[in-house]
């Protein structure tokens, strides 16, 4: 069996150890508005002693892992490119961050198909699933290779899918993106996901529901097979809570209800935190949280969510979400004083016991969100002339002496 150095997570070929320059934040539109009585936003943020990256060590693994097998593609070292997917996949590798391996490897490899995709060059993405599909027919009998070359209609077909939505002009897309989806079913039934005990084979098999007839009803089985496979992924949760959706194929009652079903689904292995997930991918898909969202069961999500890696990534996550939930509840008014609270204590928690180093790339509103939720959880301090230092394992406020 081929080791990669991605899986073993250490130095890759592109430099996994890697870690981005320290930066010093400056405010944006803000950055003359008071955060706190007497205090900007840059004025705040300058009170800050602890590190603060670009982007984070887990999310710079993530990218090295993904280089790492897109050079072994390109080098055409196929063999070890499969038997590395393969094991992976089978042995639920997981990254810094809870991000699984296998799933890097797969992004890694189509890099070149998803550059394309990205520029709607047509032609280019046909030519890198010409390359899959000879792949396949070198190695017909491996679900890895099968599941590259779904995969890779599946990307295509959702690319066309979207292009044609957005232009009038297009609409013949749509054609050939229906037969990118019938191509991909027919790989994906040669393999059975639960004999192969492969994640990686079922979540490429759940995403045939942006593009098949039966979508609508074949999700929530395939959920639960992907789920079964896999609990510990977020992205489980978070690929089904989209597609929960009502642009998709729910409603914003029936959300709730999958949220909570998920959460109690995976209960055993990650707490309450699918819950969490849901609402994350929501928020992320919809511009703000869904209304049906119950503060107290999300904060306690949330936290379970964290302590399943224990990673700066996901702290800095939930401390940028529970800043954009504290503003908004904030803007409500007196209606929203309860969400409030509890959007506020939890993020205090969050500050002062988890987060320890500032992941830029993660704050939706940058160094202005970032301000923002400094003066929400350590006002008072700041306003003593205190510095903003690594305590514990988080945050907290230091006076100088002098």
């Amino acid at each position: 069996m081929l080791i990669t150095p991605s899986l073993l997570h250490v130095k890759t070929r592109t430099g996994g150890d890697r870690r981005d320059d320290a930066v010093v934040l400056r405010s944006g539109q803000g950055a003359d508005r008071p955060v706190i009585d007497g205090l900007t936003a840059d004025a705040v943020l300058a009170r800050l002693d602890a590190p603060v990256l670009r982007q984070g060590a887990e999310v710079t693994e993530w990218q090295c892992a993904r280089d790492d097998h897109t050079a072994m593609a390109e080098a055409g070292e196929w063999n070890d490119v499969l038997e590395a997917l393969r094991f992976a996949d089978q042995d639920r590798t997981m990254a810094s961050g809870g991000r699984r391996v296998a799933s890097l490897i797969s992004e890694g490899v189509r890099a070149g198909l998803t550059r394309a995709l990205a520029r709607q060059a047509w032609p280019a993405a046909r030519a890198e699933l010409a390359r899959f599909e000879a792949v396949v027919e070198m190695h017909p009998e491996d679900y890895s290779a099968a599941h590259l070359l779904a995969q890779a209609h599946i990307d295509i077909g959702c690319a066309m899918q979207e292009a044609a939505t957005r232009d009038q002009l297009k609409r013949d897309l749509s054609v050939e993106s229906a037969t990118h989806f019938e191509a991909a079913e027919d790989l994906l039934t040669i393999f059975d996901p639960i004999e192969e005990f492969s994640p990686l084979l079922a979540g490429t098999r759940y995403l045939l529901v942006r593009g098949i007839e039966d979508g609508r009803d074949l999700c929530r089985d395939w959920f639960e097979d992907w789920c079964d496979l896999d609990p510990f992924d977020a992205d489980v949760h978070a690929t089904h809570a989209v597609h929960m959706l009502p642009e998709w194929f729910g409603t914003l009652g029936g959300f709730e209800r999958e949220a909570r079903r998920a959460a109690q689904m995976t209960q055993e292995t990650t707490g309450k935190a699918a819950y969490a997930v849901f609402h994350m991918a929501a928020a992320k898909a919809l511009g703000g949280m869904v209304p049906t969202l119950d503060i107290e069961l999300f904060v306690d999500a949330l936290a379970d969510y964290q302590d399943a890696t224990g990673c700066q990534h996901r702290a800095n996550v939930a401390a940028s979400l529970l800043t954009s939930m504290v503003r908004d509840y904030a803007l409500a008014g007196p209606a929203a004083a309860w969400q409030l609270t509890k959007a506020r204590a939890a993020l205090s928690d969050v500050l002062w016991n988890r987060v320890k180093e500032i992941h830029l790339d993660c704050w939706t509103d940058g160094a202005d969100g970032i301000a923002f939720a400094f003066g929400q959880v350590f006002g008072p301090a700041l306003k003593r002339g205190a510095r903003i230092v690594r305590w514990g394992e988080g945050l907290g406020t230091r006076i100088p002496r002098n």
